[in-house]
């Protein structure tokens, strides 16, 4: 009695144990994949060709990006720095899929990549999503901001690359534009955010604050004008270094879209010349060797014609 129990016992035991594993594999296969955690590489060469569009064909891809323009801890600088930083997060949208490190590893290759004078950047998948930051110091930041004798200073997030960035996937959410700045009194924004948070006092200077997000019926920037106006504080020509001038050119990344590919001959249509080229010669140097051919030919007549004609005059003689 009791080995017939254990053996039944034994077969339940086998029995559930196969059920688990069958959940397991169900289970598995309905979740999705997820990448990896991790740093990508940025490489410092710039790209050479502009990207081939559309980017990931089929799948929606959502676009977020902040830009802040004060002072943040930067790769490689020690402490707090001055600094216009930028950081934008790719994610896959809609379909349960999430980006890959390869593929992080591509948007970064394809728009972040180069080096430049007081630029850094890094970039890493977290949390399934593809996060890169672009950190601008020094004179660099000036093609964020302008400042005039008058102290009138304004500020600019690189909203037409953003864009140019945007339009190359085949499907783009471009869901959210966050933009802080601090150093600045009385500030206001252009461009009929959706969110306003400005002007307010934060130890020794002001910080303001705009949003503008899809899902609360803002239209996201496509120029490169200026977002943000305001009166410059002393904090800000001072703790954060900033100087008089003009905006200037964004000089890193390279914008693959600029790109002007050098001309270069096609090898098929090289090839096909040098063919036309030798079949031409060929065909002169055939008709060539005919005509002269030809002219033996009838020289050699001529020269049996003359020779018969001396043997018949002289048998009639």
């Amino acid at each position: 009695m009791m080995a017939t129990v254990t053996g039944v016992c034994r077969r339940v035991a086998r029995w559930m144990a196969g059920l688990a594993a069958v959940a397991c594999c169900v289970a598995g296969a309905a979740l999705p994949a997820h990448a990896d955690d991790g740093p990508v590489p940025v490489p410092s060469t710039p790209p050479t060709a502009a990207p081939t569009t559309p980017m990931f064909p089929g799948r929606t891809i959502r676009m977020r990006a902040r830009f802040e323009f004060g002072e943040d801890i930067v790769p490689g600088q020690q402490g707090i720095t001055p600094t216009a930083y930028l950081t934008l997060v790719f994610s896959e949208w809609g379909n349960g899929r999430n980006l890959t490190e390869q593929e992080c590893q591509d948007l970064v290759s394809t728009f972040w990549s180069g080096t430049g004078p007081d630029y850094q950047v890094e970039a890493a998948v977290k949390y399934d999503d593809c996060q890169i930051k672009a950190y601008y110091l020094g004179e660099a930041r000036h093609a964020f901001y302008s400042l005039d004798e008058s102290g009138h200073m304004q500020v600019r997030p690189p909203m037409a690359y953003l864009n140019q960035i945007a339009t190359s996937f085949d499907n783009v959410y471009f869901k959210r534009l966050d933009f802080d700045v601090v150093g600045m009194n009385n500030a206001y924004c252009n461009a009929n955010p959706s969110k306003e948070d400005l002007n307010n006092l934060v130890v020794l200077s002001h910080a303001s604050s705009c949003v503008w997000d899809v899902d609360d019926g803002a239209t996201i920037p496509t120029t490169d004008e200026p977002l943000m106006e305001g009166d410059v504080e002393d904090y800000f020509t001072g703790k954060l270094a900033g100087t008089v001038g003009p905006f200037t050119d964004l000089v890193a990344p390279v914008n693959p879209f600029t790109i002007t590919p050098t001309p270069t001959t096609d090898p098929a249509t090289g090839a096909s010349s040098a063919a036309s080229g030798d079949q031409s010669q060929r065909g002169e140097s055939s008709s060539t060797g005919l005509l002269i051919g030809i002219g033996a030919a009838i020289a050699a007549l001529l020269l049996v014609g003359t020779g018969a004609l001396v043997i018949a005059l002289r048998r009639k003689k």
